[in-house]
């Protein structure tokens, strides 16, 4: 029954992302959006971004470019970026785009972010594991971007939520998106439960899936653990299923 009525949603959701579309096309972000995604593409980038993931991505992190510009809106001053798990800069670009700032992303790989870009656009790029090799920079940053990595986490990941905190300035602000496991399903392919990942291991045998996806008890349990306070919460409708959208800020209570 589940899976028949997961059938009948999909045209439902067709229409959706089409009513969607036809709104954000008229916000004042997307044009923004729209130029940074282009810089991409005449930068040689992986194949796949031009085949497939420049027009799916937005889906999963809707409504980020927005309240980036909100907060550019509000004045706030923004120095420095971090993209943690950057892949092909889009989120990025658009940053540096809205606010003229300095860029810094990691990733496990080099494959995805396109090294014209990097040159010309000045990111720094490090290859780096943000849950088990230290930090490649030492600086605070005004804005991280976390969109899309945390299901893919190989180890219990408040130790490394709360490194990411560390790493934002005073007042820095966290966007976070990741699948909502109420209509993406729970992942039990490695672990039976959340609490059975274990704790960061250097020697460990890494996997590159969606280890564990959370639904909203776990995530906002783990965003209260790991000294973060919810500012905004949405949902982007996904492809095909919906994403947790969040900005972040650090609490002062923890210690």
């Amino acid at each position: 029954m589940k899976s028949f009525i997961s059938y009948l949603k999909k045209p439902f959701k067709k229409v959706i992302r089409k009513y969607i579309y036809e709104k954000i096309s008229k916000s004042e972000w997307f044009p923004v959006l729209r130029h940074s995604q282009n810089i991409i593409l005449k930068n040689e980038p992986n194949p796949y971004y031009i085949k497939t993931y420049s027009e799916s991505e937005i889906w999963c992190w809707l409504h980020i470019p927005e309240w980036i510009l909100i907060l550019n809106k509000n004045k706030k001053e923004v120095k420095r970026v971090l993209d943690i798990g950057g892949a092909y800069g889009t989120l990025s670009l658009y940053c540096k785009k809205v606010f003229d700032c300095d860029i810094y992303m990691i990733d496990f790989t080099d494959i995805f972010l396109s090294k014209k870009l990097k040159e010309n656009y000045r990111i720094n790029f490090s290859i780096n594991n943000i849950e088990l090799d230290s930090f490649p920079w030492d600086c605070k940053f005004d804005i991280i971007i976390f969109t899309e990595v945390l299901e893919h986490f190989n180890f219990n990941a408040e130790k490394t939520m709360r490194k990411i905190r560390e790493l934002l300035s005073e007042d820095g602000v966290l966007f976070l998106t990741t699948p909502d496991a109420s209509e993406w399903g729970k992942t039990t392919k490695y672990y039976k439960n959340l609490d059975s990942i274990p704790e960061p291991q250097q020697d460990a045998s890494l996997i590159d899936d969606h280890v564990w996806q959370y639904d909203k008890i776990e995530l906002f349990s783990l965003i209260k653990e790991s000294g973060f306070i919810i500012e905004k919460l949405d949902y982007a409708p996904g492809l095909p299923n919906r994403h947790f959208n969040l900005q972040l800020c650090g609490s002062t209570s923890l210690k």
